[in-house]
């Protein structure tokens, strides 16, 4: 898909960055955070730190990134994610996690106190595909959950989502990012909580 003119919709936080000489506006866009319903079972009495994930450095660009061929990438110089996508993802992860109730704590590693368990990830795709005249978001993250007093993988999983489009526009793009990025944490989230949920 080619830059695009119009401006997102909903799940988008648009700043105008304006100057002399007719500079194209520069549009911020983001993703909500989810909303979990939290169990009703007691959490488990585990504590998570969470590592800033790692990706390539095309991830850690804040300008929209989108492909038109598997070995090409391009960016929208005008369309920018509020945060690097590789921070939307972390914190996307530690609020989910939080939010669920399923643990005792969850934080950021820059901020836990002690912690039983650390979870790091590495995010390989976010971003729009072009193929031919259809527009797909792509979304993909692997993770990895150690234990700090033996150093030992306790589980490890991936999961990837490629979905068309809501509507052919920047809102739908972000739209389908954000869908894609829902549920791939779900696939992951639950499969980890299966994987701890039966040590505890």
């Amino acid at each position: 898909m080619r830059p695009i003119i119009r401006c997102g919709l909903w799940l988008t936080v648009a700043f105008a960055v304006i100057s002399c000489g007719g500079v194209p506006r520069t549009n911020y866009f983001t993703i909500e955070m989810p909303r979990a319903t939290k169990e009703a079972a007691a959490p488990i009495e585990r504590r998570i730190a969470v590592q800033r994930f790692s990706a390539d450095q095309i991830l850690v660009d804040d300008r929209i990134l989108y492909r038109e061929s598997p070995n090409e990438v391009s960016f929208y110089e005008y369309k920018r994610w509020a945060d690097p996508p590789v921070d939307i993802v972390t914190n996307y992860f530690v609020h989910r996690m939080k939010d669920s109730g399923d643990y005792r704590d969850v934080s950021p590693a820059k901020t836990a106190g002690a912690a039983d368990l650390t979870l790091r990830g590495r995010l390989y795709h976010f971003e729009e595909l072009d193929r031919g005249k259809e527009v797909f978001a792509s979304v993909a993250v692997e993770l990895e959950l150690t234990d700090n007093k033996t150093r030992a993988s306790v589980w490890r999983g991936n999961a990837e989502c490629t979905r068309p489009v809501p509507t052919r526009d920047m809102g739908g793009v972000v739209t389908g990012i954000s869908e894609c990025l829902d549920e791939t944490a779900s696939k992951l989230l639950g499969s980890m909580r299966q994987e701890i949920g039966k040590s505890n």
